[in-house]
């Protein structure tokens, strides 16, 4: 075969497959954070927050910019919750969930410095951070979106977690 058949079978394989790979690939990056914040306004009723009301807006920041963000804002138009991006740190008040993208720049260790006794749910995505002290951590186990629980973590920061949601997570220390 010569190159221009090969680049003719090659367009034709993706042309088969549904066309342009990029987008598909967006696609799917997308269905994974529309879970994910599926996951996130599911923890809420499964996760205790001291001084808590269910009265107040329940607020959910997101550390500098991450697809989650319009997830998480199609599913929360008729709930009493805000949803917001900071680009820095020291921009983010309180909230009861911190959400870490995996590409943010911040370094972990610095957002679990100032949120360190707070009752703030600290979820990230970046494998190895449920063991350096994310409070929940999103990673792909065979495919499958499962999450990381540090129960270490969780109790200094005086929030609860049912045993439901436990019997669900994968637990690290």
């Amino acid at each position: 075969m010569t190159i221009k058949n090969h680049i003719l079978f090659l367009a034709g394989i993706i042309i088969l497959m549904g066309g342009n790979p990029i987008a598909a690939q967006k696609k799917i990056k997308m269905e994974e954070y529309e879970l994910k914040a599926a996951f996130l306004i599911r923890f809420v009723d499964y996760v205790y927050w001291k001084d808590y009301s269910k009265n107040k807006t329940f607020k959910i920041a997101i550390l500098e910019e991450s697809p989650i963000t319009s997830s998480l804002l199609n599913m929360t138009k008729n709930k009493k919750m805000e949803i917001k991006e900071y680009k820095n740190l020291n921009e983010t008040g309180f909230c009861n969930i911190l959400f870490v993208p995996y590409d943010c720049t911040i370094p972990i260790e610095k957002i679990l410095s100032k949120f360190s006794g707070k009752p703030v749910l600290i979820v990230t995505e970046q494998n190895g951070y449920g063991k350096k002290g994310s409070h929940m951590n999103f990673v792909m186990v065979e495919n499958k979106l499962k999450f990381e629980v540090n129960l270490k973590a969780i109790n200094k920061s005086g929030i609860g977690i049912s045993s439901f949601l436990l019997q669900h997570a994968i637990i690290v220390q």
